[in-house]
């Protein structure tokens, strides 16, 4: 993989990303002088290398594109436009730089603590984070609509071959297919899990890059089923969310965390296929016997 990070521009296959170094990236940014800065790494993946970047009495972060950040149909434009709208009403940290072409993002450096899974067990987190959502889903409309489907299509495009792995392809889709999309939509965040989370003391959102139009419920399933939320904890994000529950609205939830299930077993295919780990496999064997 580490050939993966060289500098120059790599070909490895349709829908591929044009691979730069730290350094080319920060040539694009006016007014940054790589020189000046200490640069470390914060993670990486599929999608992104992250770096936080220290000098000049300033702190960023800046995430740079991955081989894999096109073919797996993330929109860098429509991540931008939500950010901005998001900055603005200081549920997301603010663009100092960015350039959707090569996959360039600069963000202000936000000073705070991060969730874990820890902080879920606490019901007045889990109230703040309700409130949050509500801020999040007042933001305009992207005009991108979340299509599961088209998604999970691309998932299953780059997760091979192995026979068990295309009767989960089949199976995941068969439940998406099955699950009704007519709800009302909002502006989403579509990742939230307690590592986006981040206490500055008031709450923000990080990584917005799957953000868009969606059913509000996807957000509070995304923490539900990523976390394995019990019942309590469950019920104590959703009334604190919509002022109360019903056996209608529970259902609705119920819905979106099998949505969210069958998305999630299939990212982990494709993060299986590209790079095998032991911890990785079993959570995905876990996530193929929950959904048959």
């Amino acid at each position: 993989m580490d050939a993966l990070l060289s500098k120059n521009a790599a070909n490895y296959g349709d829908g591929m990303s044009e691979i730069l170094d730290v350094a080319e990236a920060l040539e694009c940014v006016p007014g940054i002088d790589p020189a000046s800065f200490r640069i470390d790494v914060l993670g990486g993946g599929l999608t992104n290398r992250v770096y936080k970047l220290s000098g000049d009495g300033a702190v960023y972060v800046l995430r740079l594109d991955a081989p894999h950040t096109v073919a797996l149909g993330l929109d860098r434009g429509v991540e931008r436009q939500i950010l901005q709208s998001a900055c603005a009403r200081r549920v997301a940290p603010k663009i100092m730089y960015s350039n959707v072409e090569r996959g360039i993002l600069l963000l202000h450096y936000i000073e705070g603590e991060v969730w874990t899974a820890a902080d879920l067990a606490d019901s007045g987190k889990l109230e703040s984070l309700a409130e949050l959502l509500r801020r999040v889903h007042t933001l305009p409309l992207s005009g991108k609509k979340f299509d599961a489907e088209s998604i999970a299509n691309t998932y299953i495009a780059n997760s091979g071959t192995a026979a068990d792995i295309v009767m989960t392809g089949e199976r995941c889709k068969s439940i998406i297919r099955n699950i009704d999309h007519t709800d009302s939509i909002c502006c989403c965040h579509n990742d939230v899990v307690a590592g986006n989370v981040i206490s500055t003391p008031g709450l923000m959102l990080l990584d917005w890059e799957y953000a868009c139009d969606n059913n509000p419920l996807f957000d509070l399933a995304s923490l539900i089923a990523y976390h394995e939320l019990d019942d309590t904890s469950s019920m104590t994000l959703l009334s604190a969310y919509a002022g109360g529950t019903t056996a209608e609205l529970c259902e609705r939830l119920n819905l979106q965390i099998r949505l969210y299930e069958a998305l999630y077993c299939l990212w982990l295919a494709v993060r299986q296929a590209v790079t095998s780990d032991a911890s990785q496999a079993n959570n995905l064997k876990k996530m193929q016997r929950k959904l048959a």
